[in-house]
């Protein structure tokens, strides 16, 4: 069978996963406590003999009362020992299912925790991800009476393709799902080999365009976040025709930093394309504009990525390349478990997997914590979520918290909106990232600028404490001038800040400048550390004393 025939045949198939994968978020929709119930049993019963589960007597729990009464709320820390002695091959202690892998997470302070993966709960993240947005731009052209063209994918999260000394994978999340389709790579992306392009070996962004610039038939991009669709646009604005002539020419040039083992791989893989080349050249000379995604790729059915929250500034940049694009906003979760996925392009609220995780929320802001299911949460209000997965965690808090914004049937929707303690109270305020985020879109959307990277922080050098804004950007402001236009958006956002203001509760905010690069430092940092790229989150507060010191630090000037 030909290449042609087995990519249009894997396209096909999983095209019908995703159908397969929506049709069962709808049943959800109609039962979500039921199936959500159902979870729960199981993953005590499965559990039952392990070191975890004879300590806390899951042989005696009946029913979710009895699972409370046991198992307390718990953190990564209460996990650590147990999955370092896992990680270096003691016997799992957590969860009697086979360890396929560990997720390894930048955690909140950029210090690497390993969260252990299983078939079950890598299956949730086969499901919902790259297979249901297929279905879903697949169901979008037959809504406007067009057929879906089975070409490939474009992956831009960077891989890191390491393993432990057990010989287990240990990356992110989403590549460790990945790897489950990885015979079919293919068939089903641009890239020509078995392994995601690992940014260990160099110049991964050169190689994930090299071929998606190459392959005049892609149908989708995925990546984790918007954001990294973000940094590597500036990548190929800057090496677009470095690439293209590499196209023409049927190379790889020795500019590109790359190991000569991969390069020299690489090179086996390509051929000269005089005519795409000549293409590619008369769409980039006509410029970056929202039109750019499909002049080159006119197939293009999907841009799937997460964009919700504080990557919605990365979401709209992409979409100034990709205009007309159908946008699949993905999924929420974590490294610790997926938690929603979204069942409808263009609409960031997302469904509660029931079928992934057992879920519990604690209402966010009151005094005495009250432990709630699915079924008795409401609309308009927001939540911390805790988890117990089908990989070893325990009503384990996320920090999270999300919104629910309302319901498909029965089951939640939620958006993520914040974590948990990224927001400021000097005086009884309760300011959130929420709050800091809109903020700031209202400052570009009445400037016409992008504030490329911010962050706010209580400023305790005076008293009474104030707001300090930090900004690392090329935004064209005076920014002195526009302190008393950002307070007023700051009121807009939370009501009680203008009221703190007047009675002197809280002084007047402060805008100061970050060094150039201190984002992307901090970033290489994490990566340094042992953190995956694909999950380095923008920083917006500084909620650690690490944070702390690195941005403080790097303040150009006091004002």
């Amino acid at each position: 069978m030909s290449h042609v025939l087995l990519n249009r045949l894997a396209m096909h198939v999983m095209v019908l996963k995703g159908n397969g994968s929506l049709r069962r978020l709808k049943k959800a929709a109609a039962a979500p406590m039921e199936q959500n119930t159902a979870l729960l049993k199981k993953i005590i019963k499965n559990n039952r003999n392990t070191e975890f589960g004879k300590l806390h007597h899951f042989d005696r729990i009946r029913n979710l009362e009895d699972f409370r009464k046991n198992v307390p709320p718990s953190v990564y820390e209460d996990y650590a020992e147990a999955i370092e002695r896992t990680k270096n091959g003691g016997e799992s202690i957590l969860t009697a299912s086979k360890i396929l892998g560990y997720s390894r997470t930048s955690g909140s302070s950029g210090v690497p925790k390993y969260i252990p993966a299983t078939q079950a709960s890598l299956k949730a993240y086969v499901r919902y991800t790259w297979t249901r947005a297929l279905a879903l731009g697949a169901a979008e052209l037959k809504k406007q009476g067009k057929r879906f063209h089975p070409g490939r994918g474009v992956f831009l999260s960077p891989a890191t393709n390491e393993t432990l000394p057990n010989g287990l994978p240990c990356s992110n999340i989403a590549e460790i799902g990945a790897r489950e389709y990885g015979r079919f790579y293919p068939y089903i992306l641009t890239i020509p080999t078995r392994r995601l392009f690992d940014m260990h070996d160099g110049d991964y962004v050169y190689s994930i365009y090299r071929f998606a610039l190459a392959d005049p038939d892609v149908t989708f991009f995925f990546s984790v976040f918007f954001s990294v669709n973000v940094s590597q646009l500036a990548y190929l604005r800057k090496n677009w025709k470095t690439i293209v002539d590499d196209i023409e020419k049927g190379v790889i040039s020795d500019s590109v930093d790359l190991k000569p083992e991969v390069k020299a791989d690489l090179a086996k893989r390509v051929r000269p394309m005089p005519e795409r080349a000549a293409f590619l050249r008369a769409q980039f000379e006509q410029g970056f504009d929202e039109t750019l995604f499909r002049r080159i790729w006119p197939n293009l059915t999907v841009m799937c990525g997460i964009g919700n929250a504080s990557f919605k500034s990365a979401a709209a940049h992409v979409r100034s390349v990709a205009g007309g694009v159908p946008f699949d906003f993905s999924i929420y979760g974590a490294s610790e478990g997926l938690v929603a996925a979204c069942y409808e392009l263009e609409n960031t609220d997302m469904q509660l997997l029931t079928d992934s995780c057992f879920y519990e929320f604690v209402p966010y802001g009151e005094e005495e914590e009250r432990y709630l299911t699915l079924d008795q949460v409401e609309a308009g209000q927001k939540y911390e979520i805790l988890i117990t997965t089908q990989a070893g965690l325990y009503r384990y808090r996320l920090k999270d918290v999300i919104e629910v914004k309302g319901f498909r049937g029965k089951c939640p929707l939620i958006s993520f909106v914040y974590r948990k303690g990224q927001l400021f109270n000097i005086a009884g305020e309760k300011f959130s990232e929420e709050d800091a985020r809109t903020s700031i879109e209202m400052l570009e959307k009445a400037h016409g600028v992008s504030v490329d990277h911010w962050i706010f922080y209580q400023d305790e050098s005076v008293q009474p404490n104030r707001y300090a804004l930090v900004v690392e950007s090329d935004a064209d402001l005076d920014w002195d001038a526009c302190i008393d236009e950002i307070e007023d958006y700051i009121g807009q956002c939370n009501k009680r800040y203008p009221s703190q203001r007047a009675k002197f509760f809280i002084d007047r905010l402060v805008v100061k400048k970050q060094q150039p690069g201190t984002h992307e430092a901090w970033a290489k940092r994490c990566i340094e550390l042992g953190a995956s790229a694909a999950q380095i989150k923008p920083v917006h507060s500084l909620d650690n004393e690490e944070k702390r010191k690195f941005f403080l630090s790097r303040i150009q000037t006091e004002q």
